[in-house]
């Protein structure tokens, strides 16, 4: 007869009515709601495209120190982009 081995669990589960309340973090500032995922949310699509190694360590490092996301830039050049050209209105 094989063994089952049993985990521990890692961390307790929170007794109900102890802790704040579930819109607020301990130290009681609010929370803001999760944000859909990206790749969840139906008016964001996947988009792949080719970059040198280079552009993209640089860029990579530079959002880091910003805390934005490469997605981001990306809609926020392609919109600017579409803007200036006349072909876009958002």
């Amino acid at each position: 007869m094989a063994k089952r081995s049993v985990k521990a669990r890692d961390t307790e589960e929170p007794v109900k009515g102890h802790g704040p309340p579930a819109d607020q973090s301990a130290n009681g500032n609010r929370k803001e709601p999760k944000r859909l995922a990206k790749s969840a949310d139906p008016s964001f699509m996947k988009f792949t495209t080719y970059i040198k190694k280079t552009t993209h360590l640089g860029v990579k490092t530079r959002l880091v120190s910003k805390e934005k996301e490469l997605s981001d830039l990306v809609e926020e050049l392609l919109s600017n982009w579409l803007r200036e050209s006349g072909s876009f209105n958002a």
